[in-house]
């Protein structure tokens, strides 16, 4: 049985999902939509999907589309989430869920409503590194947790929507804490967070580099678990030399420390440079550190597979995977922005 995938959008996260449905044996596009006519076409032919549609509300009309992808602009996920579920179409979202909570509520009880998945695209739950970290924290091998750092850092944003806070919400702490938030969420399973405390920059001129975004460009953010650990979320758009994802978790018997986005194994001196090293290197000259295939270093490959495979076996997705692990996730990022227009910290 293959599962026969649609997308919606045509730019740098649909890319993603397009290779990852096309390295899923048990998987293959069937179509895809975007507004722009010659946009989603070029993507078509890229990928050898032989369907292409400017309104994603057409392309819902087919019978043959088991699921759809949603990677759009953030202010977007919410009345495509619930057009695909009222179409009777299971629903991978790219992160953000949403930019409010009532949204992700919609959404939620969208596809309960209609009987589908919800299914939440958080690719650090699935990035191989970071699946044998939570494996080796779970086995009891570095004792108790008591206290998790997490960063996803870079230069900027290449999205024109994210300029904007009407189109994502907000700026790096919406955009990009949500992945170390979700993972470490999950990394808790089954203690509740019960505060939070954010300081973040203030966006346009207040902004550390990028005055021409309206949202932060930096942020960090604490979380107080129930049982008194707490974990350090680190995001911002000021970090130069490429994407940096990095967890480190220190416990009552051990200590662990992953990156997974400039951990590569290759290193690579040049003085002419060559086409790519690692998503948002500003530069390939000199040394570096080009990732073997960062599509599955990353969780793409993997994530698109267990929801595909969810699917086929009708079993759950895993934690922090579903419509209630994204947004458990925002609910922290919204307490995050609330405490930090408070000066304070906001109990959950």
């Amino acid at each position: 049985m293959k599962i026969r995938a649609a997308i919606v959008g045509s730019g740098f996260a649909a890319d993603i999902h397009a290779d990852g449905y096309e390295n899923c044996i048990d998987a293959e596009v069937a179509a895809v939509a975007s507004p722009n006519k010659e946009h989603v076409k070029a993507f078509a032919d890229k990928f050898g999907i032989t369907n292409y549609y400017t309104d994603y509300n057409e392309m819902l009309k087919r019978d043959d589309i088991d699921i759809v992808s949603i990677c759009t602009p953030n202010y977007l996920h919410h009345d495509i989430s619930v057009a695909v579920a009222e179409a009777g179409k299971n629903v991978v979202c790219e992160k953000p869920l949403a930019v409010t909570l009532e949204e992700a509520d919609n959404m939620i009880n969208a596809a309960e409503q209609n009987n589908v998945k919800l299914f939440y695209a958080e690719n650090w739950h699935f990035a191989p590194a970071l699946v044998r970290v939570a494996e080796i924290v779970k086995s009891g091998a570095i004792g108790d947790v008591l206290y998790f750092k997490a960063k996803e850092a870079h230069g900027g944003s290449h999205s024109s929507y994210a300029l904007k806070k009407k189109y994502c919400g907000g700026g790096c702490l919406i955009h990009m804490a949500i992945h170390p938030i979700g993972y470490g969420l999950a990394l808790k399973e089954g203690v509740k967070p019960a505060r939070v405390y954010a300081e973040i920059s203030g966006g346009g001129e207040n902004n550390i580099l990028h005055p021409r975004f309206e949202g932060e460009d930096f942020s960090v953010l604490i979380i107080d678990f129930e049982d008194g650990t707490r974990g350090v979320i680190d995001a911002n758009y000021i970090t130069k030399g490429g994407l940096d994802d990095t967890v480190e978790i220190y416990g009552s018997k051990g200590t662990i420390k992953a990156d997974i986005s400039q951990g590569s194994p290759l290193k690579v001196f040049s003085l002419e440079g060559y086409d790519y090293a690692v998503e948002k290197a500003e530069m390939t000259t000199g040394w570096t550190f080009p990732t073997p295939n960062e599509n599955w270093g990353l969780g793409y490959h993997n994530e698109i597979a267990h929801f595909v495979e969810c699917l086929i076996e009708k079993k759950r997705p895993r934690f922090g995977t579903d419509g209630k692990g994204g947004r458990d996730a925002l609910r922290i990022v919204m307490a995050g922005y609330q405490s930090a227009e408070m000066g304070e910290a906001v109990m959950l």
